[in-house]
């Protein structure tokens, strides 16, 4: 009788036990988890800081504006800048139910206007920074008048490609003539360790 209680009680506590040790085992990260962990290398703060430059004919800058922004080597690894005004322009007229020549109506779609930089894929190469750069300049110029219609002109530098800068340094990463003038346009890039 008393083997028949062992037995009984070995079958019930054998369960229990068996239970206790698989939350145990799920709660410990696996050691495939723990060595891709370990793989990984840590996430990195890193400051943009952007000046775009205009220059006259003797490469002496005429306009300077400074943009900045936050990227990290890991995660999404993506850092945006957007700085602009929409400019309305007039795609149409109509006039009022009641006909009067006061009372047209102007059919307005606006624009987008000013800085856009766009950083992807941000990844350290030894002591230089490398990442997927676009950045747009675009304004508006004095209207053309075109049959007795002023119609309006917008200018816009468009870069894009992948850069490789080295940690600390400003880097000039874009650069080109402008269409309206002798002169020149010029994206510098620095990267500076956040702490």
């Amino acid at each position: 009788m008393r083997k028949l209680a062992v037995c009984f009680c070995f079958l019930f506590l054998v369960p229990v036990f068996a239970a206790a040790a698989r939350v145990q085992d799920a709660s410990k990260p696996s050691d495939t988890a723990t060595r891709s962990d370990a793989a990984k290398p840590p996430a990195h703060f890193y400051r943009l800081n952007f000046v775009l430059e205009e220059l006259d004919l003797d490469g002496k800058p005429v306009n300077s504006r400074s943009f900045s922004t936050t990227v990290s080597t890991a995660g999404s690894r993506y850092g945006s800048v957007v700085v602009g005004t929409k400019i309305p322009l007039v795609t149409g007229s109509e006039t009022s139910k009641n006909g009067r020549p006061d009372d047209v109506l102007d059919e307005f779609q606006y624009v987008d206007t000013g800085v856009k930089i766009n950083t992807n894929d941000v990844r350290e190469d030894g002591d230089r920074l490398t990442f997927s750069l676009h950045a747009e300049v675009s304004s508006a110029a004095a209207p053309v008048v075109l049959l007795g219609v002023s119609e309006p002109v917008l200018r816009q530098n468009v870069w894009s490609g992948d850069v490789l800068i080295p940690v600390g340094k400003p880097t000039i990463v874009f650069k080109s003539d402008s269409l309206d003038s002798k002169g020149s346009m010029e994206l510098t890039v620095t990267a500076t360790p956040v702490e």
